[in-house]
């Protein structure tokens, strides 16, 4: 596989000497390999490395934001061998998507201002109600995103009808229908 470029952290150079060994080193995506319970898992890792394409050659240097992805695959990896469907990294991605920050997910998706730092960390895992709106966010991420600044968090017209139809089906129209009637204006 041919190398990839990785998004080079601010302030750093494209390339460097190795500290280790004097040798030039470029800054790139390196297909590596951990081992997990006896399994291996593979992910790409950025760094500046001295060859991106030797799987052998793994001198290179990592900064904490190349540190932070290594930790996450072993992470993922180690959710994956517990049969988790939501490991660190899907829900890291599920969140990046909506476009929320951490504590933004915790409101949106009512849990603690905190859990989804948790979740990504692999300290905790969701619980399965969550895990249901975490699926749902994968399908319908247009259900999740914050409301823009002024949005009205009231229900729109075709959330209105789906409530109708809801009320309808449930036989609970006959009590609970007439609060969603469009009311006629006063003079």
């Amino acid at each position: 596989m041919s190398a990839k470029r990785s998004a080079k952290p601010r302030g750093y150079p494209d390339a460097m000497m190795s500290a280790e060994s004097g040798r030039p080193m470029k800054r790139g995506l390196k297909l590596l390999a951990i081992t997990v319970d006896g399994r291996t898992f593979n992910y790409y890792q950025p760094g500046w490395w001295c060859d991106l394409n030797d799987p052998n050659d793994r001198e290179g240097q990592l900064v904490d934001e190349d540190n932070q992805v290594a930790k996450m695959a072993r992470r993922t990896a180690e959710a994956i061998l517990r049969g988790e469907a939501f490991a660190p990294a899907v829900i890291r991605a599920i969140r990046l998507r909506l476009a929320l920050t951490q504590e933004e997910a915790g409101r949106v998706f009512g849990v603690g201002p905190n859990a989804f730092d948790k979740y990504e960390r692999g300290e905790i895992t969701p619980s399965e109600p969550t895990k249901r709106l975490l699926k749902l966010a994968l399908e319908r991420p247009d259900l999740f995103k914050k409301p823009k600044k002024g949005e009205s968090p009231l229900p729109n017209a075709p959330d209105i009808a789906l409530i109708k139809r809801t009320l309808r089906e449930a036989r609970l129209d006959r009590l609970y229908a007439p609060l969603y009637r469009e009311k006629k204006k006063v003079a």
